[in-house]
């Protein structure tokens, strides 16, 4: 675990040390920078799976008609409407 310091700690540290620190810290939060953009590209393939599972989903149950008294729309092509 990190250690964490007072401001009369910093106040007496000298500059080489707390270059030091400040460019650890630097790296640190790279490091969780690209875990998160990690953690994020993860989360948009999940997302875009859970998408298309919902649309497969809906799509087949949506498609059957229950009742045969229903009226289908038209799949129309773009030049005869």
């Amino acid at each position: 675990m990190a250690m964490k310091y007072t401001e009369e700690q910093l106040n007496i540290v000298d500059k080489s040390m707390l270059v030091q620190m400040f460019l650890h810290q630097q790296e640190q939060l790279e490091q969780l920078n690209d875990k998160l953009k990690s953690l994020d590209d993860k989360m948009q393939a999940m997302m875009e799976q859970i998408v298309l599972a919902n649309k497969n989903r809906f799509g087949r149950s949506s498609a059957k008609m229950k009742h045969t008294q229903q009226i289908p729309f038209c799949s129309c092509k773009s030049g005869s409407q």
